[in-house]
């Protein structure tokens, strides 16, 4: 809830700015510069867009530190926009491409996780009815009994699907030890 509420603070506060550009100055900017994502994408081919996100964050830091964003609360749905914002942004790749590999990615951050034994929650509900200790317990039991394994998209690529199963969570992920 707290990591919730400091996003929306930094939301607004980024949203209420005046240090940003006035709307129509990218009109006016020199065309000899062009900002990242105004220039062609460095990735049309969705399969390899996928890999470059398994390579960056199979990466042991990374990984780590996307296991630790996980365990604070933040929800992979919330992850996942955050780096198609940023990938987008950097000239990575189109709108279109980014409504396209947004699914898989979440598949991908939760297969990790998992692999990791990291409890997550796909995309988190403000307007989530309050549920008793008895009923949580109940609608756990049901989703462990009918999710063994995230399912993958159907178009998933198979390749890097291979190359999740094959990922080894990190042996230690904090100074203490701890898992």
């Amino acid at each position: 809830m707290a990591v919730e509420q400091s996003l929306d603070e930094a939301f607004f506060k980024a949203g209420t700015s005046f240090n940003r550009p006035i709307p129509g100055q990218s009109l006016t900017d020199s065309p000899d510069a062009p900002r990242p994502f105004e220039g062609p994408p460095q990735f049309t081919d969705r399969t390899k867009l996928l890999e470059h996100y398994f390579e960056v964050l199979t990466e042991e830091n990374t990984y780590e530190s996307l296991l630790d964003t996980l365990e604070s609360g933040m929800s992979i749905m919330e992850i996942v926009q955050t780096l198609l914002m940023q990938g987008f942004q950097e000239g990575l790749f189109n709108p279109d491409m980014m409504l396209m590999v947004a699914e898989p990615l979440a598949y991908m951050i939760a297969a990790l996780a998992e692999r990791a034994e990291v409890d997550f929650t796909i995309m988190g509900d403000e307007d989530e009815m309050p549920v008793t200790e008895d009923q949580e317990m109940s609608i756990m039991d049901q989703k462990m009994k009918t999710i063994e394994k995230p399912q993958m998209d159907e178009d998933f690529p198979v390749g890097l699907s291979e190359k999740l199963d094959k990922v080894e969570a990190p042996k230690q992920r904090s100074l203490l030890g701890e898992k």
